[in-house]
């Protein structure tokens, strides 16, 4: 049996001073509910000049060291609800491909005589704004067609649909290319199906030997992303000057969500 793993050891939020809290019926906005309902956070933005991200406050994180479990936090997914056309992908999602131990979780992808298996995780929790950091190893196999994809989907998406409702990818990585790590925003002016999509890339040394941290800036003006350090920013995504909701969904809340899995097409990208 062939197998490949990827682990987190810490996901972090943290906002500027006061922490709106509340379940998704308590939101003022006039938007349907999601069908899978989260904890929301807000980060309040201030009127004028830029965040100081020195003076932020730790809202929420989750060092998985046992003190809750899984099912606290995480949806456990078996397919991607939002987009049926997962004929690309070779792998079954199953919960029983996720570890907790030693203080990381792991996702384990699988393939045994063929059959391929690994895991997909949504958060229970959707933040609008803050800074968002992910400590992780990737996957260090040089098997072609394994990829890692950690994002925010935007909380309304069972409403609006993808990509309306917005993706940010805070890390994707593929084992084809294991050095390289990939940022992309989607939109519904910018994305993948209608070939705008908004990207950025940089190399890694050793993104399946070592832990690093993969973070965002998010506020009403821009997302930042960056790596180990909140001031080693790699890429600046603005805010359009005339904002809409077509190529700005991003003031509302976001979920986490993390997946592992097979791809043809990147197979065949690489190949």
């Amino acid at each position: 049996m062939k197998k490949g793993k990827f682990y987190f050891r810490a996901i972090v939020v943290v906002i500027l001073n006061t922490v709106l809290l509340g379940c998704s019926s308590s939101d003022d906005s006039e938007e349907p509910e999601p069908l899978q309902e989260r904890i929301r956070v807000k980060m309040p933005i201030p009127d004028e000049g830029d965040i100081d991200w020195s003076n932020v406050e730790l809202v929420w994180n989750e060092e998985f060291d046992g003190s809750t479990k899984l099912e606290d936090i995480w949806f456990f997914e078996s397919n991607d609800p939002n987009n049926p056309n997962t004929a690309d992908e070779l792998q079954t999602y199953q919960k029983e491909n996720v570890v907790m131990n030693g203080g990381t979780l792991k996702i384990l992808a699988k393939e045994k005589t063929g059959d391929y298996t690994s895991a997909r995780l949504t958060s229970k929790y959707a933040f609008q704004y803050g800074r968002i950091e992910i400590n992780a190893k990737l996957p260090r196999q040089q098997t072609k067609g394994l990829w890692t994809k950690m994002a925010l989907i935007g909380d309304n998406i069972d409403v609006a649909g993808w990509p309306l409702a917005g993706e940010i990818d805070v890390v994707e990585h593929f084992t084809n290319d294991p050095n390289k790590i990939y940022n992309y925003i989607h939109s519904g002016t910018n994305n993948g199906a209608n070939g705008t999509l908004i990207s950025s890339e940089y190399s890694l040394e050793s993104p399946g030997a070592d832990f690093h941290v993969y973070g965002i800036l998010w506020t009403n003006k821009y997302i930042k992303f960056y790596i180990d350090n909140s001031e080693n920013i790699t890429y600046t995504f603005l805010r359009p000057s005339t904002p809409t909701d077509q190529n700005w969904p991003f003031d509302k809340p976001f979920y986490l969500l993390t997946k592992y899995s097979y791809r043809r097409t990147v197979w065949r990208r690489w190949s």
